[in-house]
């Protein structure tokens, strides 16, 4: 991967000219050991740019289920500049990892690794992700989670300290203070929901 090489984004094209290595990745959705991964990279051109998403994501509708991780590759459009034509579109392989239910078929655990659309599973990052497309009560309710796992943490904090001690009563106020922030923030989340769907 080149240092001038930009990052590949979400809704880039991929040129129409690259449809045969498209193919070849749609033949391996899922990546469960090396030699699945050699057989992938044996088909493509050994100068392809290399991207790891820097999420592991997860459809929030199977969250409470089971799941394993799956590693799954695509091909994503990567603008890159280094040509003396300039800038130019090509093809680059991006490797992702996609929480996956244990009890899917074969075939919905191929329609779920291939969905772009995933969130990332961290509850900052599925926030912001929220957030940048404009899903202002969604990401709310994330951040509400997110501010109450903070507060859990400060108070187990206070369990490696002396009870009585200044500093664990301190903890166990700002604790107090962030769960009443999410608290609030969580009653937001529901009225502009509210308002936008009444």
């Amino acid at each position: 991967m080149s240092e001038n090489t930009p990052a590949p984004w979400e809704q880039t094209p991929v040129p129409a000219e690259h449809q045969h290595l498209i193919d070849a990745v749609a033949e391996r959705p899922m990546l469960e050991n090396v030699g699945a991964l050699a057989d992938l990279l044996a088909q493509l051109p050994p100068e392809m740019s290399l991207w790891l998403d820097e999420h592991a994501r997860e459809d929030p509708a199977n969250r409470l289920k089971a799941q394993f991780l799956a590693v799954t590759p695509r091909i994503v459009g990567v603008s890159n500049s280094d040509g003396p034509e300039g800038p130019r579109m090509e093809a680059g392989l991006e490797l992702g990892i996609v929480h996956v239910p244990h009890n899917n078929s074969p075939a919905e655990r191929v329609a779920l690794v291939t969905r772009r659309d995933l969130p990332p599973d961290s509850t900052y990052d599925r926030a912001e992700h929220r957030m940048e497309l404009g899903q202002v009560p969604a990401a709310l309710g994330d951040l509400n989670s997110l501010l109450q796992d903070v507060a859990s943490l400060l108070v187990a904090a206070t369990e490696w300290m002396d009870r009585d001690s200044t500093d664990a009563e301190a903890l166990h106020v700002e604790a107090s203070r962030i769960n009443q922030t999410a608290a609030r923030i969580g009653q937001m989340a529901k009225t502009i929901r509210e308002e936008d769907c009444g």
